[in-house]
């Protein structure tokens, strides 16, 4: 009996022992990617994901991560740059691989910045421009040169007229695409009046009741111009349901598709066109290659593109690109 218990304590151990390399053979390769490196951590934050613009560029960044069989954490600041600070802190926390960021506020985020630094967690800013020295990249689209194209085109439209901004404050691509466009205006000593710029943070929702009350207190408008699409949709919804739309210039920023089929439809004047997929592509790029220990471009400046009546057959209406 003692034989038959000691041989069924030595086979119990044995198949324990079994038990345990076998689990600890799982997890290595559980946290392995496709690859056979440690699977990577990449976190992701946005000022807003109520921007169908930030979604194109995460699903290109995340097809690329998941494609190598690693992880990405994407988090949504809803336009609060406390929030934001929080949530690169968490991403330090988490011991993240690298971090991508679309800032709230530029210099609000600086110490958050700063911290990621200090971790030796590299970081790339998306769209609006960082401190140079606490980023290891920034990827963003021509936003001024996005103003002096609406403002060059209005000025061959029209010899002046009362001009009401649509803009983010302390958004770095808001403020550039409205410095382009007033710069531009004011060079040229056309007679133009700024109503007004009005913070709207470049939602649909919010433009749209600012516009809609400007039009209710009588304010005439001849021009409007939107920092991006999403501000410049709610502007021409409130001018549509004061039956005003007719013979107001509409400006956006983006080439979002509902855009572009305002145009062909002769609803909105002109869209300067991002690209999301080359911009996602381009983050996904880089992520790699600095995870890796390697440097890349410190400021990458993206194309825009002029969309207009003039030119909207050669775009498609349903896709961004």
């Amino acid at each position: 009996m003692k034989k038959n218990k000691g041989l069924f304590l030595l086979c119990f151990l044995g198949i324990s022992i079994i038990f345990i390399i076998c689990t600890a053979v799982l997890v290595g390769t559980d946290n392995k990617n496709n690859r056979g490196e440690k699977r990577k951590k990449i976190g992701i934050v946005y000022m807003t994901m109520n921007n169908p613009y930030f979604n194109v560029i995460n699903k290109e960044i995340v097809a690329v991560a998941r494609d190598r069989g690693d992880d990405v954490i994407t988090r949504d600041s809803g336009l609060d740059a406390d929030m934001q600070i929080r949530q690169v802190e968490e991403f330090i926390e988490e011991k993240v691989d690298i971090i991508i960021i679309n800032a709230v506020d530029s210099k609000k985020i600086l110490p958050a910045l700063k911290k990621a630094k200090k971790a030796n967690i590299p970081v790339i800013a998306l769209d609006t421009e960082c401190d140079s020295d606490y980023v290891d990249a920034i990827i963003t689209s021509n936003n001024y040169r996005a103003g002096v194209m609406a403002a060059e085109d209005l000025m061959e439209r029209r010899d002046g007229g009362r001009i009401l901004i649509l803009e983010h404050v302390n958004n770095k691509s808001s403020h550039d695409r409205i410095e382009g466009f007033l710069y531009t205006l004011k060079k040229e000593k056309k007679p133009f009046e700024i109503i007004d710029r009005v913070e709207c943070y470049g939602q649909l929702e919010i433009a749209a009741p600012v516009v809609e009350g400007y039009l209710k207190k009588g304010e005439k408008i001849d021009v409007i111009m939107a920092l991006n699409d999403p501000a410049a949709l709610g502007a021409m919804a409130a001018l549509d349901n004061q039956g005003k739309l007719d013979g107001v210039l509409v400006y956006g920023v983006d080439g979002a598709p509902e855009a572009k089929a305002m145009i062909y439809k002769g609803m909105m004047t002109a869209t300067i066109a991002q690209s999301p997929t080359k911009t996602g592509k381009m983050a996904a790029n880089y992520m790699y290659t600095l995870m890796e220990g390697h440097e890349v471009v410190k400021k990458s400046i993206l194309p825009v593109t002029f969309i207009s009546s003039d030119n909207i057959e050669k775009y498609s209406l349903t896709n961004w690109e």
